[in-house]
């Protein structure tokens, strides 16, 4: 797993050990195998968490099909982690109540010294590694991360617990491009992260028009209206509900891109208003063709976002603001790792989580 080597300003990927671990490892698209790998080592400032839940994130998917390629192969995906301390690292003088402790972890390992680091933009550390992209994550019994990076969850579930970090990407965009109260706004696509947009919006912003973009008959339609959409509209059907709901029928002033498909960023341009904002969420890992001159002559925002802020997500998580336990559609032990991806392209499904036991 992780070992840092703060003096010389790097991290290294090592394995330590005789007592093995089970752990879901990619070896190239398409090639997921559960395996036993040696249980890590810890070094100073680390900690080991025994995983409960981890969630398959679009971005494991893309990995997973070949369309977007982890920082290594092979690689133990997973990022939306929950766990319980088991371990700290030697020499740590931490406190040892932590053990036992419920905890999820942030997941950029950076490395505090840089330029980045030094003005508050951490995620952005050029030295940083990323748990389950391009060092081993949390599709495993037993995952490490850094003392300074976890946040105690006890008063969460376990399923919670692993949605804090999806929640925090969307707090990020709204962070970095804020809706105005009683906007105009509609979020393409509806898995995960475009339900926990409809749910933050809904609650947060009090937008006059909520439209969930899906596709035809799909079977999250209901989930979408209890998140918050006043409807849920297929491409097809918008320039109806644009006419009727928007100035002068010329778009809305803020739209999500959440489809997780290369077209979503073109449609997102089509339904967007002049000077309205796109806050873009896809990370399909595909080259996407866009209509430039469009944006240009509609004077658009295009705002990118990922990783946010844990205390900001923690903090909606425990006031119920936005309510996740029914986004997770199946569980799959890790022994069925691979099922639980394939499951996870069924388009009637919107969280899939992986238990360890």
């Amino acid at each position: 797993m992780i070992i840092e080597d703060m003096e010389n300003n790097k991290f290294v990927t090592t394995y330590y050990g005789l007592i093995k671990m089970k752990a879901l490892v990619l070896h190239a698209p398409g090639v997921l195998r559960l395996t036993e790998v040696p249980e890590p080592d810890l070094s100073e400032n680390q900690v080991l968490i025994k995983v409960e839940r981890s969630g398959i994130c679009g971005t494991d998917k893309a990995f997973y099909k070949g369309t977007y390629v982890p920082g290594k192969i092979p690689i133990i995906l997973g990022h939306e982690v929950s766990g319980r301390v088991v371990d700290l690292g030697r020499n740590s003088n931490s406190d040892k109540s932590l053990i036992g402790a419920r905890v999820t972890t942030e997941i950029n390992f950076h490395c505090g010294k840089c330029w980045y680091c030094r003005n508050g933009l951490s995620t952005h550390c050029p030295y940083r590694k990323t748990l389950g992209i391009s060092v081993d994550g949390g599709f495993a019994e037993y995952v490490v991360s850094r003392l300074d990076l976890i946040h105690i969850v006890d008063d969460l579930t376990p399923l919670q617990a692993a949605f804090v970090e999806p929640l925090a990407a969307v707090v990020e965009m709204t962070e970095l491009a804020p809706p105005q109260r009683n906007s105009n706004i509609a979020v393409i696509g509806i898995g995960t992260i475009g339900l926990l947009a409809l749910g933050l919006l809904s609650r947060l912003y009090e937008p006059r028009f909520l439209v969930a973009v899906a596709r035809p008959n799909t079977p999250k339609r209901s989930i979408a209206l209890e998140m918050g959409a006043h409807e849920v509209l297929s491409s097809e059907e918008l320039a109806e509900a644009i006419a009727r709901n928007t100035p002068e029928g010329a778009g809305f002033d803020y739209v999500v891109e959440a489809s997780g498909t290369p077209e979503g960023l073109q449609e997102a341009i089509e339904i967007v208003r002049p000077r309205g904002v796109i806050a873009v969420k896809s990370t399909h890992g595909i080259p996407t063709k866009i209509d430039v001159t469009k944006l240009v002559v509609k004077e658009v925002s295009l705002v990118g976002s990922r990783c946010g802020p844990f205390k900001k997500a923690i903090k909606i998580l425990r006031e119920k603001v936005v309510q996740v336990d029914r986004l997770v559609t199946s569980e799959f032990p890790l022994s069925k790792g691979v099922e639980a991806f394939e499951k996870s392209f069924d388009r009637r499904e919107i969280k899939v989580h992986i238990t360890v036991l």
